[in-house]
């Protein structure tokens, strides 16, 4: 997720609306990717004795919310393009990236087509399969935005953003830590209710 949010924020970005958030996106797009692995771990460590629709929370709530700053720069370009009625060849591949990520979404939230089909995907046709199926389909089509995007607008980023390597690169360390730190934590909980249990 913070890498969706770099790319976004140093790629797919609007000058208006780095204006608006240039001083909070990163540290909380940072913030938002380990809240994401924190909830995500503990969905799973929790799972034995929550509802699924609470375990599922856990998982989603965070995500969704980290997507929705992840993706605010690309929304406000299609929608100043759109506005604008320009023809940035870019613009239809972060529609597609948007789309492909909500399909996705969708499955991954819910145990869809196996519920409709109960027994028949099992093995080829899970919910969980196609939830990767469209999110590989968005990261192919973020990567080719973003490509498009840095090939057509690099005058305008090398403007906006300078020489702020510094920024993101530290906060990248320091959130790979924290949720490395987050899931050691929650594997030595996990062991430790297995120890308990088989003693």
């Amino acid at each position: 997720q913070y890498g969706s949010a770099l790319v976004h924020f140093y790629y797919a970005i609007e000058e208006e609306w780095y204006a608006a958030v240039r001083h909070f996106f990163l540290p909380a797009a940072a913030f938002l990717a380990w809240l994401s692995c924190a909830g995500c771990c503990y969905g799973k460590y929790m799972s034995h004795c929550l509802p699924k629709f609470v375990h599922k929370l856990f998982q989603v709530v965070p995500s969704a919310l980290a997507y929705c700053l992840d993706i605010s720069p690309v929304l406000h370009r299609i929608v100043a393009c759109a506005g604008q009625g320009c023809a940035d060849p870019a613009i239809s591949y972060h529609r597609y990236q948007v789309l492909f990520f909500l399909v996705s979404a969708y499955f991954f939230a819910y145990p869809h087509p196996e519920k409709w089909f109960p027994g028949r995907c099992d093995f080829i046709g899970q919910g969980h399969q196609i939830f990767h199926v469209f999110l590989v389909l968005c990261t192919l089509t973020q990567i080719e935005a973003v490509k498009l995007d840095y090939a057509a607008r690099r005058g305008l980023y090398e403007r906006l953003h300078g020489d702020s390597t510094h920024d993101f690169s530290a906060l990248f360390v320091f959130t790979a830590c924290c949720s490395a730190l987050t899931a050691f934590y929650m594997r030595n909980r996990v062991r430790a209710q297995i120890k308990d249990k088989e003693e």
